[in-house]
């Protein structure tokens, strides 16, 4: 009797492995996560800078295509991708320059999709719904008008 619980108890070891698997599986799916979400938050803060640059251009000069070069040098300072398969990635949305005596300041709103790292994660462990390609993302900044102040540059 000892004997046949000695072997029983041994077993293959089939219940280990497939836990191992299943753990380093979890593990993975985890960790792509992790990498999405903090590249995300990187390319947010990326977006607040160009933001706040295209804020205080706008309140210095008034002028959208100024802003809009800013704000494209601060995204290839960053490295950001422009475009993602021939299909532009941002946009400078609103550039609001407001000369009233309540509240002169400047604002600039970006509109950028940004694209993920792993987008085929899900699918790769058999999830029938994979990512999306890009997911959009909106930064707004303000800046106080200068030429309100000063008058308009010579």
């Amino acid at each position: 009797m000892r004997k046949w619980m000695r072997l029983r108890r041994a077993g293959t070891g089939i219940g280990t492995l497939y836990a191992s698997l299943v753990s380093v599986a979890a593990l993975l799916v985890v960790l792509g996560l992790l990498l999405i979400f903090s590249s995300l938050i990187h390319v947010r803060q990326v977006l607040v800078t160009a933001a706040e640059n295209g804020a205080r251009v706008a309140a210095l000069t008034g002028d959208t295509q100024t802003v809009q070069e800013a704000v494209a040098d601060t995204l290839q300072e960053a490295n950001l991708p422009q475009t993602y398969h021939d299909q532009t990635l941002w946009t400078v949305s609103s550039t609001s320059v407001v000369n009233g005596p309540a509240q002169p300041e400047a604002k600039v709103t970006i509109q950028y999709h940004a694209p993920i790292l792993f987008p085929n994660l899900f699918r790769a462990l058999g999830h029938p719904n994979s990512l999306p390609v890009t997911i959009p993302l909106s930064v707004s900044a303000s800046a106080v008008n200068e030429t309100y102040f000063t008058g308009p540059p010579n």
